[in-house]
């Protein structure tokens, strides 16, 4: 079994089934890192954090790990959805504190 870098280095050259093996190592990890702070949409989340990591992958410079990397990204993800929902204009005779998530 590869490691993280060994993953990566063959993903950015190309390999494809790398890619998918890093990811797969992952998906739990940043799948319970937003269902631990979102109740709903979380899903969602965790399909933009891999797609932002796709799409980063070239700026990675690897100063940390690939794990620190994808969760920067997660963070990140996390945070424009929360700034995201705090511009939505709540009508509370619909909606209660409850409704708008755990936390």
């Amino acid at each position: 079994m590869s490691g993280d870098s060994e993953l990566f280095d063959a993903w950015i050259a190309g390999d494809q089934q790398s890619g998918a093996a890093l990811f797969d190592r992952h998906f739990d990890g940043v799948s319970r890192f937003f269902r631990n702070k979102v109740s709903d949409e979380f899903e969602d989340l965790v399909q933009q954090t891999f797609i932002a990591c796709l799409e980063s992958r070239e700026s990675f410079r690897r100063e940390s790990s690939f794990r620190t990397f994808l969760f920067a990204i997660a963070h990140n993800v996390l945070r424009n959805y929360f700034r995201s929902r705090r511009r939505e204009r709540l009508d509370f005779t619909s909606v209660s504190a409850h409704d708008l998530a755990p936390g």
